[in-house]
């Protein structure tokens, strides 16, 4: 058996995709913010409020949205390449949740 595929059996639990799945959008939305904001000069706490604000709906989805890539790229390595399928239903399930909860903010 492969290092890898131990390593892999290790985190196969839906636990693990559940936290993963819970701290990678909060990662998105900081790369989020260095790529959106890159030339325009906004500061981060001028950011935050665009993306809780009601007045900026848009750009607030538009911002959901890019901090939800990260778990659809690990989505596909852990569903797909991988096959550890216990991580992924943490992963998925999280993903879901967050999913409803930016249609609820968005209308």
């Amino acid at each position: 058996m492969g290092v890898m595929k131990e390593k892999l059996e290790k985190i196969d639990k839906s636990v693990i995709g559940v936290i993963v799945g819970a701290l990678l959008p909060i990662i998105g939305f900081f790369i989020s913010y260095v790529v959106k904001t890159y030339s325009s000069g906004i500061s981060f706490e001028e950011y935050v409020n665009i993306a809780v604000n009601d007045n900026y709906a848009k750009d607030r989805q538009d911002i959901m949205i890019f901090s939800m890539i990260p778990n659809m790229l690990l989505f596909y390595f852990t569903n797909f390449r991988w096959g550890i399928y216990e991580f992924t239903k943490g992963l998925v399930a999280v993903t879901l949740l967050l999913g409803v909860a930016l249609f609820i903010i968005s209308y």
